[in-house]
């Protein structure tokens, strides 16, 4: 795993940018190994490039930052996943210069406020774990993001898990009266989840350091469908999108 320096201000892509790109780099990446690669774009503030050797694939992580890479940085995307220790430097350089673009980390401390004005996230979690995952989430600590500024947002993230911190933090657009209690479990079931399937990564890859939530696999989505009212809290989240952005 390659690891960020120190973070600056994020600024993110659109996904219809950044979709394209991300495929133009992993094409590019894929005929300097000679091997598929499966690429996925991260918002990581720890590593910024991971992979995984599949039997005939690679599976690629990168920062959103290395879309903006030149053709020499795109050589050591390549290098560093067959092994080449000049590689590392040349990332290491390219990822100092772009650093703005790496989110700031919330430093470890104060925990988060659980207790919202509509609904108790300590509460949530220690039911969904009981429910679902048989207790082995018990060590996550759930609570409610700081509230954005006063603005329309184009994209809002509900909620998510950050492995680092062992953290899930939801939206504070959802505590809110009118938001059913079904959508924030379902919000918070979901992290779990990827909570608890990074936990399985890590304990068969031995290390789970700087890694970022686990991928929507098959096998994430088949223990989704175990969240029984995952397609109405799915509608609901959808038709009150932009509600929702406006905070």
């Amino acid at each position: 795993m390659f690891d960020a320096p120190a973070p600056g201000r994020a600024r993110l892509p659109s996904r219809e940018d950044a979709l394209p790109r991300a495929a133009e780099l992993a094409r590019r990446v894929s005929a300097l190994l000679g091997l598929p690669v499966h690429l996925r774009l991260t918002d990581n503030r720890a590593t910024l490039v991971s992979f995984r050797t599949l039997p005939e694939a690679v599976r690629l992580r990168v920062h959103h930052l290395f879309l903006e890479a030149p053709e020499p940085v795109v050589r050591a995307i390549a290098g560093y996943v067959a092994g080449d220790a000049a590689a590392r430097e040349v990332l290491e350089a390219f990822s100092h210069a772009q650093k703005d673009q790496v989110r700031r980390e919330r430093r470890p401390g104060a925990p988060l406020r659980a207790r919202g004005r509509c609904f108790d996230l300590r509460a949530v979690h220690a039911r969904l774990d009981a429910a679902y995952f048989d207790g082995r989430v018990h060590g996550v600590e759930v609570g409610w993001a700081r509230r954005p500024g006063r603005r329309t947002r184009r994209t809002i993230h509900l909620g998510g898990y950050d492995a680092r911190l062992r953290e899930v933090r939801v939206h504070p657009a959802l505590d809110k009266p009118h938001v059913p209690a079904f959508v924030v479990d379902f919000i918070v079931f979901h992290a779990l989840l990827h909570a608890d399937l990074a936990h399985t990564d890590a304990d068969r890859d031995g290390d789970d350091t700087g890694r970022c939530a686990a991928e929507h696999t098959p096998d994430f989505y088949a223990r989704e469908a175990a969240f029984p009212l995952r397609e109405s809290a799915q509608r609901w989240l959808l038709e009150h999108l932009a509600s929702l952005r406006r905070g």
